[in-house]
């Protein structure tokens, strides 16, 4: 898939079905997806077309410490620094937290009060297209969590403007 591919084209390869919120479509697989992912989210402007995909992998069981979702974290990122080169690694507990003792780290991390993620900005030198790479590793418990990988064309911004024009069009 490429940025600006439209809805129709992308139709013919991927059972696309629509979400509640207007451009937003899910899939459980595409062409050339990755075996570990299951649930895309792909991104079309009304006049930019495609502009994003959100990639989940599945739901998996960590420890308290994060042992897991850290050893998951750092396969991903390492392949996609194979591709894209060096990211801007993001791993910090929020000031004042209270979830703050090794133990604590997935508890944190699902409370929103830890964040561990990597970011690539391609606008310098765009890959396919992509502007920017975002990996993330979200806690839905204490005991679960997932990998998210965000992929944004550089049509992003139009495409987002264009999304809420749409959206705000009737008030």
């Amino acid at each position: 898939m490429n940025e600006g591919d439209t809805l129709e084209a992308v139709s013919k390869f991927a059972k696309l079905n629509p979400t509640q919120t207007a451009g937003i479509y899910t899939t459980e697989r595409l062409p050339n997806g990755h075996p570990d992912i299951h649930d895309y989210r792909l991104v079309f402007g009304p006049t930019t077309g495609l502009c994003r995909i959100n990639a989940m992998g599945p739901t998996r069981s960590t420890n308290s410490f994060g042992e897991q979702v850290r050893i998951e974290f750092t396969d991903w990122q390492a392949a996609l620094a194979s591709k894209y080169g060096a990211p801007e690694k993001l791993d910090f507990l929020d000031n004042g937290s209270i979830w703050n003792e090794p133990r604590d780290w997935t508890m944190a991390l699902a409370k929103k009060e830890r964040t561990l993620a990597a970011v690539w900005k391609l606008d310098r030198a765009p890959v396919d297209g992509l502007s920017a790479i975002r990996l993330e590793a979200h806690a839905l418990t204490s005991a679960n969590y997932v990998i998210r990988l965000v992929y944004e064309f550089s049509n992003f911004d139009a495409c987002k403007a264009s999304l809420l024009s749409k959206r705000n069009a009737n008030l």
